[in-house]
């Protein structure tokens, strides 16, 4: 098993398959290295995907005082450097965000693209800021469990196919407990819109529409701070558009990658 050491020895793990341009698929809070399932066949046959468990999830273990966003950077960092690779495509799913966009701010000589769904992102505003406030209260209240049963998924598609919550649930389950959502909050990992003055990598900011969970008006609220980003909503989709309606997200993204690739 692949592992990439940060540079505080906190090892991250990650797999890759097939081969062409990088793109590097980031999980979010209730996801690990399985969750691309439905992504991992379809893009290998043309880019060189990877996929990684952010520190504390999975096969990435990390001690709690070191299991915090404001390292997810790094650790991105880290994998290109093992990997060999000059500059990647980023695909980012809510918390993902937390690791691909800073490195877009920082590193944008790293980034050929960046593609971002189901979040807020740590570009700060009082109205992304309060999303997260109301998000991080239900997860570090205890209830984080509700993403696996209710918020924030198009209710027919679960009606439909209950056997995609179950296999959610499952995945999710995989990872140690410990994390906590307020975490992304602090202040060290907001990104100020003074950051964005200059700002220049392709930006696809996308939601769902059914997402009662991170709002439906996530992605419109950070496009506003990115200059040049574009936007794009999953009408049928909730909060992850990667596990709901796979085939149209699948599509998405190889159209964005396509046009800078």
């Amino acid at each position: 098993m692949p592992y990439a050491t940060a540079s505080d020895d906190t090892r991250i793990y990650y797999e890759t398959y097939g081969d062409g341009a990088p793109v590097l698929f980031i999980h979010g809070g209730g996801g690990n290295t399985i969750c691309w399932y439905q992504q991992v066949p379809f893009f290998a046959s043309k880019y060189k995907v990877i996929v990684m468990d952010l520190r504390g999830f999975k096969n990435s273990p990390c001690v709690p005082e070191r299991n915090h966003p404001r390292h997810y950077p790094a650790d991105v960092l880290a994998i290109l450097e093992q990997e060999g690779i000059g500059k990647v495509n980023l695909v980012c799913q809510s918390l993902g965000a937390w690791a691909g966009l800073p490195v877009a701010v920082k590193h944008p000589e790293r980034v050929q693209t960046l593609f971002i769904s189901g979040s807020p992102t740590p570009a700060y505003s009082p109205e992304t800021w309060e999303i997260l406030r109301k998000a991080g209260k239900t997860f570090d209240d205890g209830r984080h469990d509700l993403r696996s049963k209710s918020i924030g998924w198009n209710r027919k598609n679960v009606e439909a196919r209950p056997e995609m919550l179950h296999l959610y649930g499952c995945i999710k389950a995989l990872n140690p407990k410990g994390f906590l959502a307020l975490t992304m909050q602090a202040d060290d990992v907001k990104i100020h819109p003074a950051e964005f003055e200059g700002y220049r990598v392709p930006t696809l900011m996308t939601g769902g529409s059914h997402d009662d969970f991170l709002t439906p008006e996530s992605h419109h609220l950070v496009a506003k701070l990115l200059p040049g980003s574009r936007k794009y909503t999953f009408e049928d989709s909730g909060h992850s558009p990667y596990f709901e309606t796979p085939d149209e997200f699948n599509r998405v993204v190889l159209e964005f990658l396509d046009a800078h690739n």
